[in-house]
């Protein structure tokens, strides 16, 4: 059999051997995240900590985050399931917000997403 459980296989070589990060699942807003929705943009407190978010992690940083917010009972009420931050790009009238995060110095900037036009 020669089953070694105690040893990884080595992943497959992946394009000029990027390092490949796996999106996180959605969860919680990140504090900077939070607070620049309610003291920046002015949003009720309890609506804005509501809300649910998929972050991805920037590529040349390692405490800098893209992040999209959006509802999670919107998604319930519309049927979709959001598994990661790649998942709401079929489904972009979900996005409330979409913008970066950087952990070490506390900054977010936010926007709101343009509704393309009929």
């Amino acid at each position: 059999m020669g089953w070694k459980f105690w040893q990884k296989d080595q992943p497959a070589a992946t394009d000029a051997g990027a390092k490949t990060h796996k999106l996180g699942r959605p969860r919680d807003l990140p504090q900077e995240v939070g607070r620049h929705l309610v003291v920046e943009q002015g949003l009720d407190p309890d609506w804005a900590w509501s809300l649910k978010c998929v972050v991805k992690p920037r590529e040349n940083s390692k405490s800098t985050f893209d992040v999209r917010v959006f509802s999670s009972e919107s998604a319930v009420r519309q049927g979709v399931t959001v598994r990661d931050y790649t998942s709401l790009e079929e489904h972009a009238d979900l996005i409330l917000f979409a913008g970066w995060y950087d952990k070490e110095t506390r900054q977010a900037q936010l926007d709101r997403p343009m509704k393309e036009a009929v």
